[in-house]
């Protein structure tokens, strides 16, 4: 029996045109941020010291994807979950937000909304006492002051900050939906890192602040039952996929395939 043709699938810059673009105001987030001296972790697998095509490809197609749903529904602020820790969201969220900004003018923002054990600091080398998502959120920060910038992307950064407040108090701000609009006004895409669903609530009070959620899974580690979990938490909120990372690599044909990524 012959195998099923590929299925279609139009590329990113195929859609660009029709998505986030009309009521974003010209130029809007090119000027935003503070210039930062990120350097991307080496240890980190991260797309600027990824020697593998493959990965690329990978995030190639999720972009694509996102575009997709983005077509059926339009979104500007996606919140990246998993349901425990360990299971690639941070590096899927950074690498999304890179392979965005990969995209002509595309103006891409990735927030650090783990505001309890927040990482993408420390995977850029950004100094933890520098300000970010936590201090906007409680007034004592600008955000021009917390976008960060870099010469080596056009994406900005916002890492999780330092404010002493207790992060259930300061996502239960009314400051946050203002804080999410606005920066909606400036980017065609905002991603947000979350903490780990099963351990605290913070991942569904921030979900109430984006347009859709995004699930990172692992391979081999994910279980049915927490599957389960993130659904249920979930419920009322718009899911738009989910990411296996960790998966083995498959043979490579002539239309690509998809391929686990960490």
């Amino acid at each position: 029996m012959p195998a099923p043709a590929p299925e279609p699938i139009a590329t990113a810059e195929d859609l660009l045109d029709l998505t986030f673009r009309p009521d974003r105001p010209a130029a809007a987030g090119e000027s935003m941020g503070t210039k930062a001296p990120i350097v991307f972790d080496e240890q980190a697998r991260l797309l600027p010291h990824s020697n593998d095509s493959i990965v690329l490809e990978h995030y190639r197609r999720l972009r694509t994807k996102m575009l997709q749903q983005h077509e059926i529904k339009p979104f500007r602020s996606v919140l990246v979950v998993s349901a425990v820790p360990q299971e690639g969201k941070t590096v899927t969220t950074i690498n999304l937000g890179l392979s965005f900004a990969m995209l002509p003018s595309f103006k891409v923002l990735v927030i650090d909304g783990d505001l309890r054990r927040g990482t993408i600091a420390k995977w850029l080398n950004i100094s933890p006492k520098r300000a970010g998502f936590s201090d906007l959120i409680q007034g004592t920060a600008e955000i021009e002051d917390v976008i960060l910038s870099t010469d080596q992307t056009s994406a900005r950064f916002m890492a999780a900050g330092n404010s002493t407040l207790p992060p259930a108090e300061l996502l239960h701000s009314p400051r946050l939906g203002s804080i999410m609009r606005r920066l909606g006004e400036h980017f065609d895409l905002i991603l947000v890192d979350s903490a780990p669903l099963s351990l605290v609530a913070d991942a569904q009070t921030l979900a109430a602040h984006c347009d859709a959620v995004l699930l990172a899974t692992r391979a081999f580690q994910t279980s049915v039952k927490s599957l389960e979990h993130v659904a249920k938490e979930l419920e009322g909120f718009r899911i738009i996929g989910a990411v296996l990372n960790g998966g083995t690599p498959v043979k490579r044909y002539r239309y690509g395939g998809y391929y686990g990524n960490d």
